[in-house]
């Protein structure tokens, strides 16, 4: 099957995407109308309860006429969605109902609770959605008629809801049509400037190039005089294949010379020389290949530590960024993380430091450190991950643990790799336990999670350096080998207890001597 051109695939990606950021525009916009409409008929449905609770309350007199229900009809009129009005009267601690622009509410009594809140004289509104026998959204607001500090009534204004999402389709009905004009103009824009622009230059050039691969070295492309990358791509290629041609010439040159001198020349000679050719030539292609693998290994492994190292504090900076870009406000939770994102950012630094400035681990420094704040200051950075992937954290400290000598950035590495073992192990959610206790001159240091465990022959294996049982891109398999390297620096040990389907426990042990 012939694939599809480039500049047709590009210009249904760019239709795509642009299809979907301006599909999900359309409905979080529809949306936020819709309820901006619906807020503000709940807002003069209020306002035109309060008004007319305010001016009955400015004639009192007119509850015992037969003006109330010309001014109930009158207000119930003077907008479309306007259910009801109704007009009640307080008598002996019950509301009666004294006038109604609709009869078909007429059997209705104010509820208890609502009743209780009018009664009580403050300038107040009660505002309920309930839905009505025809399935319409009805608000109700109700607001109290007070004379000389006494309430003698109560209007009530039944307004009738749109619901948000017949608003939102409203709307975006009359925009499915502007949408699809639009991602249909950008699609033909896009695919006939990708086709002037970039298709039409490409297949010049991989014309030229297949004459010259067939053997044709005298095909060159016109001048280019545009100064953007494919007019370079142009010259340069005219240039190149001058250069070829010269060096073709010159090559026939020297192997007519070198046939002159190959015939003189003996049959033995000829023989070992051919077999020293032969020879140096394997010998160079051995030794670029193993020059090569070497520098490979070396630049795959020290890439992978330094992904491995800076991956963590990325991660943690992204998860706290997502926290503060879903705040409406900020506040001392937000400046928390802020502190927290600062924090990891000069680890970030500090790490690349380190990994220009030696070759094999070390601590830089040896300072007293308490673990338990350690690990506090761990839990606060991972709060994010740790709650992302539903993992229940319980952590135990002991009070009188003493200090340790070592490098706190070291050691939170330390911790912080056993916290996304810890994770990874539970990705459907489960329990992570963290308890420090002293034993003897040592300080222990417990991880155990609830997690899918390992196997004996995995568990011997996962110090050794790019090890790993993680999915491709997930796991670099250096994460516990720097773990182990660390805890040598500080001549900590490290044991291991896991059960397949049952979970894992790494405990620490640090010498306080």
């Amino acid at each position: 099957m012939k694939p599809l051109p480039l500049h047709f695939k590009a210009s249904i990606l760019a239709s795509t995407i642009s299809l979907v950021i301006l599909s999900v525009g359309m409905i979080v916009a529809s949306g936020r109308l819709a309820k901006q409409i619906q807020d503000e008929e709940t807002q003069i449905a209020a306002l035109q309860a309060e008004n007319l609770a305010e001016q009955l309350s400015l004639t009192p007199n007119q509850f015992d006429t037969d003006d109330l229900q010309d001014i109930a009809n009158i207000v119930s009129g003077s907008r479309p969605n306007l259910y009801n009005v109704r007009i009640w009267k307080l008598q002996d601690g019950n509301f009666t109902q004294t006038a109604s622009s609709d009869d078909s509410l007429s059997n209705e009594v104010i509820d208890n609770e609502t009743r209780d809140t009018l009664v009580k004289g403050v300038e107040l509104k009660s505002i309920r959605q309930i839905e009505s026998s025809d399935g319409d959204l009805l608000l109700r607001v109700y607001s109290p008629v007070v004379v000389e500090k006494q309430v003698v009534g109560a209007v009530e204004v039944i307004e009738k809801l749109d619901a948000i999402w017949s608003i939102t389709w409203h709307y975006a009905s009359y925009m499915l049509w502007i949408l699809v004009v639009t991602v249909a103009l950008m699609a033909a824009a896009f695919y006939v400037l990708f086709q002037k622009l970039i298709y039409s230059p490409v297949g010049n050039l991989l014309e030229a190039m297949e004459g010259a691969r067939t053997g044709d070295l005298s095909v060159e492309l016109g001048p280019d005089l545009r100064l953007d990358e494919f007019g370079l791509l142009s010259n340069n290629f005219n240039s190149m294949m001058t250069q070829i041609r010269d060096m073709t010439a010159e090559r026939e040159s020297q192997n007519e010379l070198l046939q002159k001198r190959v015939v003189e020349a003996t049959a033995e000679l000829r023989q070992k020389n051919d077999q020293l050719e032969l020879s140096n030539i394997e010998l160079l292609r051995t030794t670029r290949v193993m020059s090569a693998m070497e520098r490979l290994a070396a630049a795959g492994q020290t890439a992978a530590q330094f992904a491995h190292e800076v991956g963590t504090p990325l991660n943690l900076i992204s998860g706290h960024t997502q926290l503060l870009q879903s705040s409406l406000a900020a506040g001392p939770g937000d400046r928390k993380r802020l502190k927290i994102i600062a924090d990891q950012i000069d680890r970030i630094e500090k790490i690349v430091h380190e990994m220009l400035d030696r070759t094999r681990f070390g601590i830089s420094d040896r300072v007293p450190v308490d673990i338990n704040a350690l690990l506090r200051k761990t839990i606060a950075a991972m709060e994010p991950t740790i709650a992302d992937h539903k993992v229940i954290l319980s952590a135990t400290f002991s009070g009188d643990l003493p200090d340790i000598q070592g490098d706190s950035d070291r050691l939170q590495q330390v911790f912080l790799n056993l916290f996304n073992n810890a994770i990874d192990a539970t990705p459907t959610g489960g329990g992570l336990k963290i308890s420090t206790s002293a034993t003897g001159n040592k300080v222990l240091v417990e991880f155990s999670d609830s997690g899918a465990g390992m196997t004996d022959e995995i568990s011997s294996k996962i110090f050794q350096p790019l090890f790993t049982t993680k999915e491709r891109g997930r796991g670099t398999g250096l994460g516990l080998y720097v773990v182990k390297q660390i805890l040598d620096e500080h001549g900590a040990e490290i044991h291991v207890e896991s059960k397949s389907g049952i979970g894992t426990i790494f405990r620490l042990y640090f010498s306080t001597s």
